[in-house]
C-alpha cells in the first residue's frame, strides 16, 4: 500500500492510516465484503503489529499480536452462538491481559443475570479494549486526550521485493 497523502475526513476510504503521537500506525479498511489478505506475519519483521478484527453484526472480536514475523498471541471472543463469556486465548498475552480479563468476566456475568444486550456487552469489548491499552487506539473513536488521529488514504502498490 501506498499513503497517497489524500485526508479521508469521511473515514469512508477502503484503506486508510494514521500515525499516532506515540508512534503507532493505525491502517484501517471500510467498506469491504471481504477483508484484505495481508502478509502479517511479514509486516511485523521490522516491529510489532497488533490487529483488531471486529465482526459487529455476527458479535466477534479478535485481537492478535505478531512480533519479527510470528504470531505472538490471540484474545478472540466469539459470541454468535449466544456464549457470552467466550474467550479464546493463545500465546503468552502481556500480564495487564489478566485483571482486565477478570473484570469482564465478573462484568459479563453481572449483565447475564441482568439480561443486558450487546451495547453492554464486556466479553465482547475486551479484546479491543486491551488493544487500546497497548496502542492508545480503538477503532470506534473519534478523539482522544491528545485529539483526533487524522487518516489518510492508501492506495494498492506494486509490492516490495523485500516484504514478499
Amino acid at each position: 500500500m501506498r499513503d497517497t497523502g489524500n485526508v479521508d475526513a469521511s473515514g469512508q476510504c477502503d484503506f486508510a492510516m494514521a500515525q499516532l503521537p506515540d508512534q503507532w500506525i493505525v491502517c484501517r479498511y471500510n467498506n469491504l465484503a471481504r477483508p484484505p489478505v495481508l502478509a502479517r506475519d511479514k509486516l511485523s519483521r521490522q516491529g510489532t503489529l497488533i490487529v483488531c478484527d471486529v465482526q459487529e453484526g455476527e458479535h466477534v472480536s479478535r485481537v492478535q499480536c505478531y512480533e519479527k514475523g510470528e504470531l505472538k498471541w490471540s484474545i478472540t471472543h466469539d459470541g454468535e452462538g449466544g456464549d457470552t463469556l467466550d474467550l479464546e486465548v493463545s500465546g503468552i498475552v502481556p500480564p495487564s491481559f489478566s485483571p482486565m480479563r477478570k473484570a469482564a468476566f465478573v462484568a459479563q456475568q453481572k449483565v447475564d443475570r441482568q439480561g443486558g444486550d450487546m451495547t453492554s456487552h464486556p466479553m465482547y469489548w475486551l479484546p479491543l479494549d486491551f488493544a487500546a491499552s497497548l496502542t492508545g487506539y480503538r477503532y470506534d473513536r473519534e478523539t482522544y486526550e491528545w485529539g483526533t488521529p487524522e487518516f489518510t488514504e492508501l492506495e494498492p502498490a506494486p509490492p516490495s521485493p523485500d516484504l514478499f
